[in-house]
């Protein structure tokens, strides 16, 4: 019974350390780098099943929106880009996410990224419709 009692609970310390490793503020932190920046007021996360470059899309609520923008220019290299010049695979991930892209009043786009190895750069887009801005990062293959 001691020896079950045991496994019992590093099965739950295993589970709750895998649910703490999924949540959005550190899926934020291992993507980027960067701990959650203080002027995000609040965040979400989609996470895409399917797709060749794992992608993630964070929803960010925030009062400053150019601070934050700011903090990507500095963490992503991102630069300010029109819709012809979206990545054609970002095309094949959400259709609903396109269309906000489409009405963005501005989108911005990583200056260079490896789809194939995140490490050497990864692929960020930024754009916003009227009550949110939004993060499309791909992730970990």
């Amino acid at each position: 019974m001691f020896i079950l009692f045991i496994l019992i609970l590093i099965l739950i310390f295993f589970q709750s350390w895998t649910f703490y490793l999924g949540t959005t503020d550190v899926t934020f932190e291992r993507l980027l780098g960067k701990k959650l920046y203080k002027e995000i007021s609040d965040i979400s996360l989609r996470r895409y099943k399917k797709g060749t470059i794992s992608p993630h899309l964070f929803t960010i609520t925030t009062e400053d929106e150019t601070k934050v923008i700011e903090h990507f220019t500095n963490d992503c290299g991102i630069e300010n880009i029109t819709f012809d010049k979206l990545p054609e695979i970002v095309n094949n991930v959400d259709i609903e996410m396109v269309e906000v892209i489409k009405k963005s009043p501005y989108i911005y786009l990583s200056r260079s990224y490896n789809l194939q190895t995140p490490q050497k750069g990864r692929m960020c887009l930024v754009f916003r419709d009227k009550e949110h801005l939004y993060l499309f990062i791909n992730g970990n293959l």
